[in-house]
């Protein structure tokens, strides 16, 4: 088991280390990790599903996902859609000490610097058959200190960077 995570997360920190963007922006790394075994042409509308995505994160990583999918001419519609987008969250500690100490609550009897990855993956599944169609994850590495809270505005627009650049990828049938 400890050999895994160690594996698992020297990739992603080796994948996070040369990918993201320039500048003054957050680095987010994305990745494709399925594309292109549906028929894009029937697409037309999308519904999300969230799982493990922490409150704070949910509004906004659903509004930027939701703002660069519709670019693409996808509308969202949650009562019948021709694709489920889900976005999940997953949570890599880098510390083994630090596995049972949740980053989001920090009381103040904390006072070490957590060392994470934070991970969304993004699968969209075909509504009628459930045929996963497209899929792909972002993550960014995280070093907070002891006081340190969500930047909101830069994260914000750091996660409409990183869905445009992702969805890139996705292929636009006209």
């Amino acid at each position: 088991m400890n050999i895994l995570l160690n594996y698992k997360t020297t990739i992603l920190i080796f994948i996070l280390a040369f990918s993201g963007c320039s500048g003054s922006r957050l680095r987010i790394g994305n990745s494709v990790t399925l594309c292109c075994p549906g028929s894009y042409e029937n697409y037309d509308e999308y519904r999300v599903e969230l799982v493990d995505v922490p409150i704070f994160l949910r509004d906004y990583v659903v509004d930027e996902f939701d703002r660069a999918f519709q670019e693409l001419g996808l509308d969202r519609n949650d009562q019948s859609s021709d694709l489920v987008v889900t976005i999940a969250y997953e949570h890599v500690n880098l510390n083994p000490e630090q596995q049972d100490i949740n980053p989001f609550v920090r009381p103040e009897s904390i006072t070490e610097e957590l060392n994470y990855i934070a991970v969304i993956d993004i699968s969209m599944r075909e509504t009628t058959t459930g045929n996963q169609v497209w899929g792909g994850t972002i993550s960014r590495m995280h070093f907070v200190t002891p006081g340190e809270y969500m930047h909101e505005d830069r994260a914000r627009a750091a996660f409409l960077y990183t869905f445009r650049d992702l969805l890139n990828n996705y292929p636009i049938m006209d």
